[in-house]
């Protein structure tokens, strides 16, 4: 049994509010002040700090539990200990359990996922949660932790319908996983997060790149923080945007380390970047044709991925497999991917909330197949030694290729 099966078709529903989710928590126990937490939010990238951030927590020997969304390809993949996916039997078990908790207070499928990690990672016994947000962060259900330290990434546009449609009100909502008294990591130097971090009177801003840095070196990076110097740190996930998420991880650890008096091992640190996976991120699937994978799903991250994948292939033309959500501002996306394509291909994604042929019908120079098997077998069968083929939008795309490609 998995839990989307007791939200039918309401898995999307979204109600701002942490009434719910504390209740919930304080009928069970209060499981998640039972070991400490870090909140990581941010529009683009946090999922991949977060792999970062865990890997370097895992490769100290301590007992991990992170929690991210969406799945890709299985439900288990939100609730992890020390990487490995719950059981199962266990996720099953933890569904029973909580069931009726989760019907008395109404919780919406991302609490109710919130409300299963924090008590998963309790009777786990872990020795530090690793916490994505799923949306914004004011409200969000992780919101109801302690942190030892907050991470933001970055701050675009997205999701605008719930979060405002401005980046400093983005940036507010965003702000509301720091707290005054704990170390605060930002990801960028956007002066709008900054300018309201300091506002708030929170003591502790740590921001790329005054707060710390990075030199780019191709490859890899040398970072710098206050006086720990790590030169040749390698990211093993593609793309140079890497290098901004895990200099936010490894900042955030350290911060971790010195309120928990744990020393920096220089060496553990880059093994743990090196050894860090994240799937559907620039992610290479296929070498002949080359086919890379990535879930770029708003207008910053699409431009990021273009640029990403022509520097690494900078002679090959691009064709483009898409396919996003009727709620994004896909039709601005997917202009940007037709600039930069040689041939743009539209596919549906299993769910509702997918757009359809009728949406891009009167879109000129776009292919569209009902069918993504369908339509990766049609670009396969075209592409030529000089193409790349780009498979990108949607998380929920990128979790339906993977299934394929298993």
């Amino acid at each position: 049994m998995k839990l989307y099966k007791l939200f039918n078709k309401k898995v999307f529903n979204i109600e701002p509010g942490l009434e719910r989710i504390k209740a919930a928590l304080e009928e069970i126990g209060n499981p998640h002040q039972n070991y400490p937490s870090i909140l990581i939010s941010g529009t683009n990238g946090k999922g991949s700090t977060a792999a970062f951030l865990e890997s370097i927590l895992r490769h100290y020997s301590l007992k991990t539990g992170m929690f991210t969304s969406p799945h890709l390809v299985e439900e288990n993949e939100r609730w992890q200990t020390n990487r490995q996916n719950i059981p199962d039997d266990r996720l099953e078990e933890y569904i029973k359990q909580l069931k009726p908790v989760i019907e008395k207070h109404n919780l919406t499928y991302f609490e109710a996922s919130t409300l299963l990690a924090f008590k998963y990672f309790s009777d786990e016994k872990i020795d530090i949660a690793v916490l994505e947000v799923g949306l914004g962060g004011r409200w969000d259900a992780t919101n109801v932790v302690y942190p030892e330290v907050s991470v933001i990434t970055n701050v675009s546009l997205d999701h605008t319908h719930l979060l405002g449609d401005t980046i400093s009100k983005i940036a507010s909502e965003k702000l509301g996983i720091a707290r005054k008294d704990r170390p605060l990591v930002i990801g960028t130097e956007q002066l709008d997060l900054i300018t309201q971090a300091i506002m708030k009177g929170i003591r502790e801003i740590y921001h790329y790149p005054m707060g710390y840095t990075f030199k780019d070196k191709g490859n890899s990076i040398d970072y710098m923080f206050q006086d720990i110097v790590i030169k040749d740190v390698k990211p093993s996930l593609l793309g140079k945007r890497q290098f901004f998420n895990l200099s936010a991880a490894i900042t955030a650890f350290i911060l971790f380390a010195r309120r928990n008096s744990i020393k920096i091992d220089i060496d553990l640190i880059k093994k743990a970047a090196e050894n860090t996976y994240l799937p559907g991120r620039m992610q290479i699937i296929s070498e002949n044709p080359v086919i890379i994978l990535d879930g770029a799903h708003n207008e910053e991250a699409i431009v990021e991925t273009f640029r990403e994948v022509s520097q690494l292939f900078p002679d090959k033309k691009i064709i483009t497999i898409y396919s996003g959500m009727k709620d994004k501002e896909w039709k601005k996306i997917l202009n940007l991917i037709r600039y930069k394509s040689a041939e743009t291909i539209v596919t549906k994604i299993p769910v509702s909330r997918s757009i359809t042929q009728e949406e891009i019908k009167d879109i000129e120079g776009v292919r569209f197949y009902p069918e993504i098997d369908k339509a990766i077998e049609k670009v396969r069968n075209t592409a030529d030694k000089n193409s790349i083929i780009l498979i990108t939008g949607s998380l929920y795309l990128v979790g339906e290729v993977l299934k394929k490609f298993k």
